[in-house]
């Protein structure tokens, strides 16, 4: 238990420290959501503007603006963040829960499929040691690991969106969905570039850890032992190796969702997909600072739950640490 209390007292103080840089960070940036109004339109009065900040509760004194920060976020459920100056009536909270959804939808998908195929890869690897498929798939991650995602998305788009027409290459789902199962078949479709370009950025490094990982639980004595009492190879990598080297993948299973979250901000923009990713760009134009305040935050509870979950798992595959 001292373990998981650590931890969760790690977490607690990450929470405060990225609440307040959630609201001071995007009002370091020049200009704010009524400077971008009035630079739409020309010839905007001084007046106008200085009545648009007063009415978007811009004109506020710092230290009240945030004093409303804490206890719109403390006070209420779901945390109230104000309106959003760019989808005005709505409210942020309002706008982050409705795509909220698909970019859940993006990262799940996206990681099961990056996971699937690095455990795959890495243990034929750590198996097949010195051969051809080796070193393939080792450059193959390598590969994967250094090329920007924008990048990635944007040649999967001419692809198969310009020249082989297969797939749609904007938005999540079709206009025309007249049904649910249309429509759900649509949002599969609209999903797989990204998901491919997304998982692709993931497989990277995730295959890298579990190569390492592999090779390492190889050498152990229990595997030693397991092969020499004739068992098979092929009981000996599922139920032996496979178990053991999951460890290092949990362990760093908040980094990989952090990861996954900020690449998939990318990804978002790149294929036009309407999730909180793409919602966060908006809100960088257009200075809302609503939006950026609901979407880091919801970003950032998503990302410390999921590290506090990979923790937990690691406790109950690791019994070492249950001492400690």
């Amino acid at each position: 238990m001292r373990f998981i209390t650590r931890q969760i007292v790690k977490s607690a103080v990450a929470f405060l420290v990225v609440l307040n840089l959630d609201f001071f960070l995007p009002r370091l940036v020049p200009g704010n959501a009524a400077d971008v109004l009035a630079a739409g339109y020309s010839g905007v009065p001084a007046a106008v503007v200085k009545s648009i900040t007063e009415r978007l509760g811009l004109g506020q004194p710092l230290i009240v603006q945030y004093w409303l920060y804490l206890q719109g976020v403390f006070t209420n459920w779901p945390p109230y963040f104000g309106v959003s100056s760019t989808f005005f009536p709505y409210t942020a909270t309002y706008l982050v829960w409705l795509r909220l959804p698909f970019t859940l939808a993006l990262i799940a998908a996206s990681f099961v499929l990056a996971t699937l195929i690095s455990y795959l890869l890495a243990l034929r690897s750590a198996l097949k040691r010195g051969g051809k498929f080796e070193f393939g798939s080792m450059y193959l991650s390598i590969v994967s690991w250094a090329t920007p995602p924008f990048w990635l998305g944007l040649l999967l788009v001419w692809i198969f969106g310009v020249i082989l027409k297969w797939l749609p290459v904007f938005g999540t789902s079709a206009f025309t969905s007249t049904s649910s199962s249309d429509y759900y078949l649509s949002v599969g479709v609209h999903l797989i570039l990204p998901v491919l370009t997304l998982a692709a950025a993931t497989f990277g490094f995730q295959y890298l850890v579990l190569r390492g990982t592999y090779q390492e639980v190889l050498k152990s004595d229990f595997i030693l032992a397991a092969k020499a009492r004739g068992l098979k190879e092929k009981v000996v990598a599922t139920k032996y190796v496979l178990r053991n080297s999951m460890l290092p993948l949990i362990s760093l299973l908040g980094y990989t969702i952090s990861f996954m979250v900020s690449t998939a901000v990318f990804v978002e923009f790149v294929f036009g997909y309407n999730g909180v990713g793409d919602l966060l760009v908006d809100g960088i134009l257009q200075r809302d600072y609503a939006i950026l305040e609901a979407g880091f935050f919801y970003i950032a509870v998503f990302v410390i739950a999921f590290s506090i979950i990979g923790d937990i798992l690691l406790l109950k595959l690791d019994p070492r640490l249950r001492g400690t």
